[in-house]
């Protein structure tokens, strides 16, 4: 192999990059688009927002009998039903800011397919955003402090993912 030869096959893109670019990119586009319905679609109504709670009650309905062990699942309830009240209250912001944090990871995504290392500094602030943003709109003490784990979970082992291919960026 000559040194042309060398060159090319150096600046050709590892495929795992490829690969973990398109997963991010169909995540980041499908919550878009999904957050755009949403602003289309407004907040809940005051009725639609007790069908909610009648439909999430029902759901949790066998729970408030099953003793002590299933008080947790019933704190989960009265706790998502928060949540969703405080999201609705702020709905356009909550949604512009979750479209704001998605712009944020599709640009650092394109950025490391163009070999630029300050995508990967722009996906880690993504990452952190996107798992944290509900801080912003709902009190501490109604999150469900599991999501918050698993969100970080995974974006913590796609940003490890992701830095198996700093070497290939400039």
């Amino acid at each position: 192999m000559n040194e042309l030869d060398m060159d090319a096959q150096e600046e050709k893109r590892p495929v795992f990059l490829t690969v973990l670019a398109v997963l991010s990119l169909v995540n980041i586009g499908w919550s878009f688009m999904t957050n755009m319905f949403s602003y289309l679609r407004g907040p809940m109504s005051e009725d639609q927002m007790e069908q909610y709670k009648a439909d999430l009650s029902r759901s949790f309905i066998d729970l408030d009998n099953g003793g002590e062990g299933m008080q947790m699942l019933v704190d989960m309830k009265n706790n998502i039903m928060h949540m969703v009240e405080a999201l609705n209250a702020n709905h356009t912001m909550n949604v512009l800011s979750t479209c704001l944090v998605l712009i944020l990871g599709a640009v650092g995504v394109v950025m490391m397919l163009r070999r630029r290392k300050l995508g990967f500094h722009l996906y880690i602030l993504y990452s952190f955003f996107a798992s944290t943003q509900l801080y912003l709109f709902v009190a501490p003490s109604f999150i469900i402090n599991a999501v918050v784990i698993l969100s970080l979970v995974l974006s913590g082992i796609f940003i490890l993912l992701y830095a198996q291919n700093l070497k290939w960026m400039k």
